[in-house]
C-alpha cells in the first residue's frame, strides 16, 4: 500500500480503475486536482477507447501527453501513461514528455506485471552516491575471508595517487568532473545517434556576481547547496558535472528541447529563489542544445554550440534566462 498518497486516474474504464486501487491499496480519484502534491501519482490514459471520455478532455491540452507534460513542469508528482500493449510509438512519446513510466493496458485490462508496477509506484528511494556504493562493497570484500583478490579489489585498493572518484568527481560538489563529462558526452551523442532519440545539452552559469566565497567552508556549503538543487530536478540517467568554476554541464538522455527548457527552468527558478550560505545570492543564466540537429555532427559541435548559447543568454537573448539553439 502507498501511504500518504493519493493515486488519481483520467481514463474512460472502471475497471483499470479498480485494478489500480487493488494494486495500490488506495482510493482512486477520477478527477485532477488545482494542485497536486509531490507523493501524487497521476495515470493517464493515453489512447482512444471509442467511447465518451469527458476526463481527459479535462485535461491540460485534451489528452495524455501535453497534460504529462504540464504536470511535470509545474509539480512534482508522478505521470504514468497508459498506453495499448506493444505501442512502442506512444511510449516515445510518454517518454518525451518526461513520464515517469507508462503502463500497458489491452482492452480494459492492464497487462502490465502488477508486482512490477507495485514496485515501481513504491517511494523513490535516496539517491545513493557513487562513493557509498563503492565503500560497500569495499567492506563486502573485506569481509569476506574466502573471496580471493580479484581484479575488481585490486582497482578499489587505496593508491598514492588517490582512488577512482578523485579522477571522476569534483571535489566541492560531488558531481562529476568537466573532463568526465566530455567523455560522457560522447558516449551520450554516439548512442542518440546509434538509436535515433532525443539527447539533450545544457550549460549552466550559477551566476555569482562577486564570484565565490573566498572563505573555503562557506564556498564549500554554497557549491553544495547548488548541486542539491541540480540532484533534486534531474533524473538519475541525467549526467551532471562541474564543467568549470562557475558553469555546470547536464546531459539529459531521452529528451528533447521542450522537456530540456522544462528542467532548466525549474533549476534556474530554484537558484533565484533561494538565498544560500553567505547570503549568496545567483543570477544564473543557460545555454540550451539539442540533437538530432543540423550542422551537429560530433561532440565538439555540440558542446561548442552549446557555449555559444549560454554566452548569447547572458547577453540577454533568449527567455528567462535561457537561450536555446532554436532561438
Amino acid at each position: 500500500m502507498l501511504m500518504r498518497t493519493r493515486v488519481l486516474y483520467l481514463g474512460s474504464s472502471d475497471q483499470v480503475a479498480e485494478r489500480l486501487a487493488q494494486i495500490t491499496g488506495a482510493a482512486v480519484e477520477r478527477a485532477l486536482p488545482a494542485t497536486l502534491d509531490d507523493g501524487d501519482i497521476a495515470f493517464l490514459q493515453g489512447y482512444a477507447s471509442g467511447g465518451a471520455e469527458p476526463a481527459l478532455a479535462t485535461l491540460p491540452g485534451g489528452n495524455a501527453f501535453a497534460a504529462c507534460r504540464a504536470i511535470k513542469a509545474s509539480s512534482r508528482a508522478r505521470v504514468y501513461v497508459l498506453v495499448r500493449r506493444g505501442d512502442a510509438v506512444s511510449q516515445e512519446i510518454a517518454r518525451f514528455c518526461l513520464a515517469d513510466g507508462v503502463v500497458e493496458v489491452d482492452g480494459d485490462q492492464l497487462v502490465s506485471d502488477p508486482r512490477d508496477l507495485a514496485t515501481r509506484l513504491s517511494p523513490h528511494r535516496r539517491r545513493v552516491s557513487v562513493e557509498a556504493l563503492l565503500q560497500r562493497l569495499e567492506q563486502e570484500m573485506a569481509n569476506d575471508e574466502g573471496r580471493q583478490a580479484s581484479a575488481l579489489r585490486k582497482l578499489l585498493r587505496p593508491t598514492p595517487s588517490g582512488g577512482i572518484l578523485t579522477h571522476l568527481t569534483d571535489p566541492e560538489t560531488g558531481l562529476f568532473d568537466g573532463p568526465y563529462a566530455a567523455l560522457k558526452i560522447d558516449e551520450e551523442f554516439k548512442r542518440a545517434v546509434r538509436f535515433h532519440q532525443p539527447l539533450a545539452l545544457i550549460l549552466l552559469d550559477i551566476g555569482a556576481k562577486d564570484g565565490l566565497p573566498a572563505d573555503a567552508a562557506t564556498r564549500r556549503t554554497l557549491l553544495a547547496e547548488v548541486a542539491g538543487v541540480f540532484l533534486n530536478e534531474c533524473r538519475d540517467i541525467d549526467v551532471l558535472a562541474r564543467f568549470t568554476e562557475s558553469i555546470f554541464l547536464f546531459l539529459l538522455p531521452g529528451t528533447g528541447s521542450e522537456g530540456a527548457g522544462v528542467v532548466c527552468r525549474r533549476m534556474l527558478a530554484a537558484l533565484r529563489e533561494r538565498s544560500f550560505a553567505g547570503g549568496v545570492r545567483l543570477d544564473p543564466h543557460a545555454g540550451l542544445v539539442t540533437v538530432p540537429a543540423a550542422g551537429i555532427a560530433n561532440r565538439e559541435a555540440f558542446l561548442v554550440r552549446a557555449e555559444a548559447c549560454l554566452l548569447l543568454a547572458k547577453e540577454g537573448q533568449g527567455e528567462d534566462g535561457i537561450c536555446a539553439d532554436r532561438d
